[in-house]
C-alpha cells in the first residue's frame, strides 16, 4: 500500500522565479537582445533543415526517374551521362549485346560497360557478363553501372577481374559531373 504524501510548498522555485521576473524587468533591453539572437539561431536552424530536405529531395527524384525507365531508355540513358562525363565514341551494342551494353572511350581506355536497371540486389551474373563480353568488343576494362546496389560475391568478383562497379549513389555522382570514373 502506498503512502499519500501532500504536496510540499517549494519556496526555492518561487523565488527563483521572482528573481528571473526581476532580472528580465530592470535589464529589458539586454533579454531582448538574447531573445532575439536565439530567434535567429533558431529561425536559420529551420531554414538550414528545409533547404538539406529540398536538397535530398531532389536527390531521390534524380534517380528515381531512373527507376521508371525500361531497359533500353536506362541504357540511353547512361550512355547521356558518360558523354557528359567526357567519355568519347560512346555507342550502344546491338539488341542481343552479349554482356556489353555501351562501348565509350576516355583517356586512351576502352570501357565495356554493362548497365542494369534493377529493383532488387545486383547479383554476381552482370560483373561475369560484361568481363566475358569484353574480348568480344575489344575493350579494356568493365564497368557495370545500376540504379541499384551490389551483392557482396558481385563486388568480390569485379575487384578480382579489375571491373568498376558504379551503384545508386555513384550514378547519382555521375548525374551531377562529379567524375566518379578517371
Amino acid at each position: 500500500m502506498s503512502r499519500y504524501s501532500p504536496p510540499r510548498d517549494n519556496n526555492a522555485s518561487f523565488a527563483i522565479l521572482v528573481l528571473a521576473g526581476a532580472y528580465a524587468y530592470t535589464h529589458q533591453e539586454q533579454v531582448a537582445y538574447v531573445v532575439h539572437m536565439v530567434l535567429g539561431v533558431m529561425g536559420c536552424l529551420l531554414l538550414l533543415r528545409l533547404v538539406l530536405k529540398l536538397v535530398a529531395r531532389r536527390r531521390f527524384t534524380a534517380i528515381r526517374d531512373g527507376d521508371k525507365m525500361n531497359g533500353l531508355e536506362f541504357e540511353q540513358y547512361i550512355a547521356e551521362l558518360l558523354r557528359k562525363n567526357g567519355f568519347r565514341n560512346v555507342c550502344l551494342t546491338e539488341k542481343y549485346d552479349l554482356g556489353v551494353d555501351i562501348i565509350a572511350e576516355k583517356n586512351g581506355t576502352r570501357w565495356g560497360i554493362q548497365t542494369k536497371r534493377y529493383a532488387g540486389l545486383v547479383k554476381a551474373d552482370s560483373v561475369r557478363q560484361v568481363v566475358t563480353g569484353l574480348r568480344l568488343y575489344d575493350c579494356d576494362r568493365a564497368m557495370v553501372i545500376t540504379n541499384s546496389v551490389y551483392s557482396a560475391v558481385a563486388q568480390r568478383l569485379a575487384a578480382s577481374n579489375d571491373c568498376l562497379l558504379i551503384d545508386r549513389s555513384g550514378l547519382n555522382r555521375l548525374k551531377n559531373n562529379r567524375g566518379v570514373i578517371l
